[in-house]
Parts: structure tokens; sequence; C-alpha cells
């Protein structure tokens, strides 16, 4: 990442948020967003096409792109969490690092790594107790999907210079991992990917963005998202999953990223 990929849209541009979804047979291949400015709609809105058909979980039969306009003073920015790469070299080992730092804060770590790594197919994530592992998600079926981010760069510093197909796994995630970090009742998340050739996933926890190497084998289309809470109200749920889903975001990267 250069400083100059990463500025701020000017206040005055109007600005679109894109959302693709693509599905095969019912089931959940892939989706992504993106907020741009007008002169960048057509253009993002076709990379996103690209990217639902040439998704390694295969070719979709249903794909749904939304523009929808969006007013600058409906944004939050907030920055983006601190990164640290952690070189574990097996499965194993990334799970043994992840129980151990969430048993530093008093969470049963073997019992979200068994759920992080046998439950896929979700649009969104599971929203968890971390104390009474009571479900939180509306849907279980579905989970709660985080939406309306970005970072706030501008549409014209880097999207222009990306390939049709081009998918930035640790950007993607790092936005949508600082958004749910920023809210209080968030004190942890667990994400493995499903995209089988992608092998690197994440814990963020205490304010710090965990990189994880090798969190599962190559092939692995297993992947799902955590999300844990504790000592959240049951009253505090419908605030919590409609900020994560509805709040409009922007993630500011600092001038050194």
């Amino acid at each position: 990442m250069t400083s100059s990929s990463y500025t701020a849209f000017p206040h005055t541009h109007s600005l679109y948020s894109i959302k693709m979804r693509a599905s095969k047979m019912g089931r959940h291949i892939s989706g992504a967003e993106r907020i741009v400015t007008t002169d960048q709609l057509a253009h993002v809105s076709t990379q996103l096409m690209h990217r639902a058909l040439n998704h390694p979980k295969g070719t979709p039969d249903d794909i749904r792109i939304t523009s929808t306009h969006i007013s600058p003073a409906d944004i939050t920015h907030i920055p983006a969490l601190p990164i640290q790469n952690i070189d574990t070299h097996s499965p194993r080992q990334a799970q043994m690092f992840v129980e151990k730092q969430l048993a530093k804060h008093g969470i049963a770590g073997n019992h979200f790594w068994s759920l992080l790594t046998t439950v896929t197919g979700l649009r969104g994530a599971m929203l968890i107790d971390a104390d009474t592992h009571e479900h939180y998600e509306p849907d279980q079926n579905r989970g709660v999907r985080v939406s309306n981010l970005d970072a706030a760069y501008s549409a014209t510093d880097i999207r222009t210079n990306m390939t049709d197909n081009d998918k930035n796994h640790h950007n993607e995630a790092l936005i949508l991992a600082s958004k749910v970090a920023h809210h209080p009742n968030i004190i942890a998340e667990l994400c493995i990917s499903d995209d089988p050739d992608y092998t690197t996933g994440y814990l963020c926890i205490n304010g710090t963005y965990l990189r994880i190497h090798n969190m599962k084998a190559p092939g692995d289309t297993c992947g799902t998202r955590i999300f844990l809470t504790r000592n959240t109200h049951d009253s505090d749920i419908p605030k919590l999953i409609d900020y994560l889903e509805n709040h409009i975001v922007l993630v500011d990267f600092p001038e050194s990223a």
C-alpha cells in the first residue's frame, strides 16, 4: 500500500455504494462491495461482475449488482487496525496460537476454533457470546452480514489500475475487521476465508489485527467468520447488528501505509 492510494473522498463528490452477490442453486458463492464516486460507478460494477464470474468456487447462476446513492454526511471515518503478522506454518500451529490468545481474555478458544473450521457457507458471520456461547444471529443460516464499508481511498487512485478479476483478500478483510472492532460490544473476531486457494486468516483482539498464515490447508473450501461479544444485553443486539449491516463507514489508513 502506498500513501497515494489512500486519500479521502472529496466531500463534494457524489458517492454510490455498489454491492455484488453471487450464488449457485441458492448457495452463496461470493460477495463484495465498494463505495465509489460517480465517474467510477460503471467501471467498478464491471470489475465486480467479472469477479463473480471467475470465483474459484465455481460459476454462479445468479449475480446481483445494486448501486445506491449515499451522502457524505452519513459516513463515519474510523482508523484502520494496526497489523501484526503471525508466521505459523500449519493449521495446528495456527490453532494453538489462536487458542492461546483467546485464553488470555478468558475465552474458550477450542470451542470457537471448532466452529471456525467446521461451519461454512454463511453469507455473514456468527455473532456469539464469548462466555455463554449463545448465538445472537436473527437467522443462523445467514449470519450477520457486515456491509456499507470501504477504504477511504479515491477510486481513481487505485481501482483504475486493477484488473477485472483482482481481489485483495488482506485489504478487504482489514477494512471489514476495522469496522467490526470499532463497535464497543465486539471483543474479538476470527476469520478463515472460504476461498480454497487462500489459507491466511486472522484474529482481531485487543485492538490489533493478527494476520495468521496457514490457518487451513490449501484446497480446503471451509471458511467462516465469528464475532464475539461479552456482557451485551439482549436489548443492545439489534443496535449492534444495525451498526454492522447498515452504518456507512470508510476506513482511514495512515499516510505511511
